[in-house]
């Protein structure tokens, strides 16, 4: 009796003790639990600050750059003006990266939705050839560019096409040696596609005659080469594969390519063999489908040929 009065006691004491003092522990755990629930992501916080400095260090290259274009610091000749128009336009393409990375909310959490006007597809590749020319160059390799004979005018976003063919020529430039050779062509060709975005937009008719329905942009090198099973690998976020006399990448330039092309409705493939050097080749239709909408995260359509 004597026991169960005593446990009775020690019962009803720690009930009334946390009826007393619930109050007090529920404004404890509202100001402890919560600013951890809260906390923001550091790693994410200190890329965001990064990213943030660097608008203004980018701010000082485009400003001086401006002024040497502008001949306000001096004489310069006319092939100086053209790369100073090249780094002006470089400082321009990455000031409007950075802004995305800062506020993903403004391009509607997509960034890789293309802004599609209708472009010639040549001078796109005359204006990538120009800008990287010279780095080549100076890596001691052969650049060719090859295109069609006839401008070839279709709906595309031109920012983000240039940056598909910068990432696969610094791909190239990389993993090809002193004394190599890498070609930037363009061609237009016929791709029969079956998906229904695709019969819509071409008003439900088939293609005939295999008339050219698309632009056809190939980087070829003659470098180290991809093993065949690594082929569809290469194309996934921070995959890299060492190969004898080659580097290492971050393993993301050819995973933004293909966001880019398949949010334009395109296609993107790569063949090659070890020691056979690679060839990079993307298709841009030359009528987008009808909603581009989520397409950057899908994977092309295994009906399409």
């Amino acid at each position: 009796m004597t026991n169960n009065r005593s446990r009775i006691s020690r019962n009803w004491y720690i009930n009334s003790t946390i009826e007393v003092n619930r109050p007090l522990m529920s404004a404890t755990m509202s100001t402890t639990v919560s600013p951890i629930t809260k906390q923001p992501d550091l790693k994410e916080t200190g890329i965001a600050m990064a990213v943030h400095d660097l608008k203004g260090y980018l701010a000082v290259i485009s400003g001086q750059a401006k002024l040497l274009r502008a001949g306000k610091l001096g004489d310069v000749t006319p092939n100086q003006v053209k790369a100073l128009a090249d780094i002006c336009s470089c400082c321009s393409q990455i000031e409007e990266q950075i802004a995305r990375l800062l506020n993903p909310g403004a391009s509607g959490g997509n960034q890789w939705k293309p802004v599609l006007n209708k472009a010639d597809m040549r001078q796109c590749l005359l204006d990538v050839y120009g800008l990287l020319r010279p780095e080549f160059a100076e890596n001691q390799l052969k650049f060719d560019l090859e295109l069609s004979d006839h401008a070839m005018f279709l709906p595309f976003d031109a920012r983000l096409i240039r940056r598909v063919m910068v990432n696969l020529l610094e791909n190239a430039r990389r993993f090809t040696p002193a004394g190599g050779q890498v070609t930037l062509s363009l061609q237009p060709e016929f791709w029969e596609r079956r998906n229904s975005r695709f019969r819509a937009a071409f008003n439900g008719t088939r293609d005939k005659a295999n008339v050219p329905n698309c632009a056809r942009i190939a980087v070829s090198d003659n470098g180290c080469g991809i093993a065949p099973r690594d082929h569809e690998a290469v194309f996934e976020e921070y995959f890299s594969t060492p190969a004898p006399g080659c580097h290492l990448s971050s393993g993301l330039g050819l995973a933004i390519a293909r966001r880019i092309v398949l949010a334009h409705g395109g296609k993107i493939w790569v063949e090659s063999a070890i020691g056979k050097g690679s060839r990079f080749c993307f298709l841009i239709p030359f009528v987008p489908p009808l909603s581009t909408d989520e397409v950057s995260a899908e994977k092309p359509d295994a009906e399409d040929s």
